[in-house]
């Protein structure tokens, strides 16, 4: 069963919350705000993971490492984030 991700990202770190293909929520993880251990992080997940992620002020650098990683990054206006919730 595949797993996604939301990708929240803080001022001194990174919340990973995530779901699987039924809707069920998983685990939150919690990743210190370091461009290494993102990429750590993002190297156990699945491959091709889907990860949703708001366009915050610094978006471009966490798809890079997401791609990097061979993970599938999808960007999120924040505002419109909001209001599914």
């Amino acid at each position: 069963m595949k797993t996604n991700y939301e990708c929240d990202a803080h001022k001194r770190y990174f919340v990973f919350a995530s779901m699987n293909e039924s809707g069920q929520p998983g685990g939150l993880h919690k990743v210190g705000n370091h461009r290494a251990l993102f990429h750590r992080f993002l190297t156990t997940l699945a491959p091709d993971s889907q990860i949703a992620v708001e366009s915050v002020r610094n978006w471009y650098w966490m798809i890079d490492e997401m791609e990097e990683a061979g993970q599938n990054p999808l960007l999120i206006h924040a505002e419109k984030a909001k209001l599914m919730i």
